[in-house]
């Protein structure tokens, strides 16, 4: 039985921690101020309805952030993998190789995700 678990622990996707990111009250950053930019500048490259085949690089064809209601989507996850925050500094993503957003940036992302979690 130790064997099973040790398997489908080596299989499953990295995933970092929460980080507990919460949306500031002055100059809270939205999708058209913040979130738009920052998934065309680091994301879409994998993340694209768009993209096909090794065209997604090995990104899951059901995760894409070419819209604000896909992003929503996957916020908690985008949370552990990208984003930093009080609790945890993820850097799951982008993978090696790729372009990467600044410290500050992630710090960003953990806070415009609270945001989208938090609006309607």
């Amino acid at each position: 039985m130790r064997w099973l678990f040790i398997a489908v622990v080596a299989c499953a996707e990295p995933q970092g921690e929460v980080t507990h990111s919460m949306c500031p009250s002055t100059d809270p950053p939205s999708y058209t101020t913040f979130g738009q930019v920052f998934f065309e500048t680091y994301c879409l490259e994998c993340h694209s309805q768009a993209n096909t085949g090794d065209a997604r690089q090995g990104a899951p064809v059901t995760i894409d952030f070419d819209t604000r209601a896909l992003v929503r989507e996957s916020t908690s996850n985008i949370d552990k993998q990208a984003a930093w925050g009080p609790d945890a500094h993820n850097s799951l993503m982008p993978p090696d190789g790729h372009r990467e957003p600044t410290d500050a940036e992630r710090v960003r992302l953990g806070e415009y995700i609270a945001c989208e979690v938090a609006s309607p």
